[in-house]
């Protein structure tokens, strides 16, 4: 079943389109909160709250790429979850560092942007990741999206774990500027 059936069904709110996303998406998704949190049972009830975001979601949204929204469901609700839990101690984890080295690239999440601010921010990291070359792209993406280790980036294109870490700094401060340029930050 594609996308689009899918987000037909749930616009027609039929459980069917539940099923559809996770035996299409279930396990991408599992993936993605797991290594939020390191714990699979975790993961499971993460993408169980996702689906129901997703259900609660879809009217009135109507994403152009499921996954996609998908994912940013599910890493959200796995984040908050991570720090939920750690509110008292907080330690280091290889996932929160991928998206704390973020921060200094990305305006604060604790101002509380409206639905077009967000679309029109994605819009812009879309158009900078597109500007640059494939591998450059498919690192940020592995690092910030899918939230690998460098280790697990350095082994899967063949590369020290310096040479990624380079091109992940490089890259984050072309995105500041690309972003201040165009007045986000």
């Amino acid at each position: 079943m594609n996308d689009d059936q899918i987000i037909t069904l749930l616009e027609a709110r039929s459980e069917r389109a539940l099923d559809a996303i996770r035996q299409k998406y279930g396990n991408s998704c599992r993936t993605i909160a797991f290594r939020c949190l390191g714990n699979m049972q975790d993961a499971d009830e993460i993408v169980n709250d996702a689906l129901l975001q997703i259900w609660n979601a879809i009217p009135p949204e109507k994403p152009k790429n499921l996954f996609s929204f998908l994912a940013a469901v599910t890493r959200r609700i796995a984040i908050n979850r991570y720090h939920s839990d750690h509110a008292v101690k907080r330690g280091g984890t290889e996932q929160i560092a991928a998206l704390d080295e973020l921060d200094a690239c990305i305006p604060s999440g604790d101002n509380v942007m409206k639905s077009v601010e967000q679309r029109e921010l994605q819009s812009a990291l879309n158009t900078f990741l597109r500007a640059e070359k494939p591998e450059i792209r498919a690192i940020m993406i592995q690092r910030h999206v899918n939230l690998h280790s460098v280790r697990e980036i350095a082994d899967a294109y063949q590369m020290s774990e310096s040479k990624v870490k380079l091109i992940l700094m490089r890259t984050r401060t072309k995105l500041r500027k690309y972003l201040e340029k165009e007045e986000w930050l």
